[in-house]
């Protein structure tokens, strides 16, 4: 099965607008970049129903590779993020207050490890992850991780997180409406993706695209912008590059197998990984409704 079966075509995710230029292709399907904001999204894209059950059990049935979402947990993760929140949250482990946390899209719970580790004893940490064999995983290593949608949740979170999972979201404004239903007053958002919207050409992302598990790649501006319209206020902005030489190394290995990637020239990508900690900005009685 390919792009032409079970799929439908849409306007731009960010600016509902129509026009849109061939920017890359993978596995039968076509990523466009739209003329009037620049995403970088996948169209024509498989039917909402194959996407839901393509969350939910990790494959996709309308792509003819044998590649799934269930891979494995990659330990490394942990400390990399412990690293980055230490950093980037530091203010919050100085306060030494109980916290709690909900990582959304939470995989093998390598952030929920993460945020455990540098949270006060006593803090409520959590993820929720709609793969099964995902949370199997991650709760046999004694993680709090339920397989569970975020429209499940109803308890209040001071912090929630999104790692890596925007690409992966058809409607991502009406998501941040249900992220903004489970913070709690003043609480905050962490996101992280790649800025591949802001890239001229395809050949700088240094990875494959991994069309159709992603659908949707902003870039800066596009993130950005859902916020503020969402009612949050930036609180940071750090960007990383991810085009070194060990990245390089990954590549080889992954053409060597067959793998859909662009051998560029470590170093010399504009391709980053953007994280952004943004705070719930809270209104008056009656101010900031509509």
């Amino acid at each position: 099965m390919n792009a032409g079966t079970d799929t439908e075509i849409i306007n731009c995710p960010y600016c509902d607008q129509t026009k849109s230029s061939p920017w890359a292709s993978e596995n039968g399907f076509t990523a466009v970049k739209c003329s009037e904001c620049g995403l970088v999204y996948v169209n024509p894209r498989p039917m909402q129903a194959l996407i839901n059950k393509a969350v939910e059990t990790g494959i996709h049935s309308n792509v003819e590779h044998g590649r799934t979402a269930i891979v494995r947990r990659v330990g490394s993760k942990v400390n990399y993020y412990k690293r980055i929140f230490a950093s980037i949250f530091n203010d919050v482990w100085q306060d030494r207050r109980e916290i709690s946390w909900l990582d959304v899209g939470a995989g093998y719970g390598e952030v929920v490890e993460a945020v455990s580790a540098l949270a006060s004893l006593g803090s409520r940490i959590e993820g929720i992850e709609p793969m099964k064999p995902k949370v199997a995983q991650a709760r046999a290593r004694g993680l709090t991780i339920s397989e569970r949608h975020l429209s499940g949740v109803t308890d209040k979170f001071d912090f929630v997180s999104l790692v890596n999972v925007y690409s992966h979201i058809p409607d991502f404004r009406a998501f941040l409406e249900g992220i903004k239903s489970v913070l709690a007053d003043n609480g905050e958002f962490y996101l992280e993706t790649g800025n591949i919207a802001d890239l001229v050409d395809s050949y700088e992302v240094p990875t494959e695209l991994d069309l159709p598990d992603h659908l949707v790649f902003a870039g800066e501006r596009h993130l950005t912008g859902y916020l503020s319209d969402a009612g949050f206020s930036i609180v940071e902005i750090r960007r990383m590059r991810k085009d070194g030489l060990i990245n390089f190394a990954k590549n080889i290995i992954k053409k060597l197998i067959g793998r859909q990637v662009t051998l560029a020239i470590p170093y010399t990508s504009h391709y980053r990984s953007i994280l952004i900690r943004a705070k719930l900005c809270s209104f008056p009685s009656g101010i900031g409704d509509s």
